[in-house]
């Protein structure tokens, strides 16, 4: 049938095929390994704070989109080299970490943990202790540190980045509640945050992913 006329063919051109599912952009992944939850977070170009948020989940061996949403990044967008400080999050892949929260666990499987008045997160680069969440008071042991205790983190996890703590090339790189920017996290909506920190299962090794679109290959 077309533009209101019907034609025919004979039976010898055509024939039926299985219905398809149609291509996931993480069935084109390579580097997945075991990884059966991938959390997806695009931006179209570096220089963009506005990202869009996708979780996939492997069943029976096929990949199956589980949820959309928008987020944000870092204030300038995507990093090509990140650095302390410059207000733009990490690309590449990462494992993710222990969950927080100002408040009790919200049903996550992840290890979690609850944010107290004197935690922070040390980002003095020359402090032994730098990307990692200590407790007030310094007494010394760094000159700059991040508070937790605040609003952007009632709820979130860790993204695993400079797990080497190299000085310099950043700290404090989570995931966590924000609709604005951030100054080099990644984060959306508290409702998608708690939503997320339920599905993530530590036994089906997740990961995250943030790339402009263009470099989506790499992986």
């Amino acid at each position: 049938n077309y533009n209101g006329r019907t034609g025919y063919v004979s039976s010898d051109y055509v024939q039926a095929s299985a219905t398809t599912s149609p291509k996931l952009v993480v069935d084109s992944f390579k580097t997945l390994g075991n990884a059966h939850q991938v959390i997806l977070v695009t931006a179209d170009n570096y220089d963009t704070k506005s990202a869009k948020i996708q979780t996939f989940e492997k069943v029976d061996g096929k990949w199956k989109q589980v949820l959309t949403a928008n987020g944000v990044l870092g204030q300038k967008g995507f990093a090509l080299s990140k650095k302390e400080g410059d207000m733009e999050s990490p690309t590449g892949k990462y494992t993710i970490g222990t969950a927080f929260g100002r408040y009790a666990n919200p049903g996550t499987k992840l290890p979690y943990r609850k944010i107290t008045a004197n935690d922070v997160w040390v980002d003095d680069s020359k402090s032994s202790l730098y990307n990692t969440w200590q407790q007030k008071p310094a007494n010394g042991r760094w000159t700059s540190a991040e508070n937790m205790d605040i609003p952007a983190y009632d709820y979130g996890f860790v993204i695993n980045y400079n797990e080497s703590r190299t000085p310099g090339k950043g700290s404090a790189i989570f995931f966590h509640v924000g609709t604005n920017y951030t100054a080099g996290c990644t984060a959306t909506s508290k409702e998608q945050v708690v939503s997320i920190l339920k599905w993530l299962n530590p036994e089906k090794n997740p990961v995250i992913i943030q790339s402009p679109v263009s470099e989506l290959d790499k992986y």
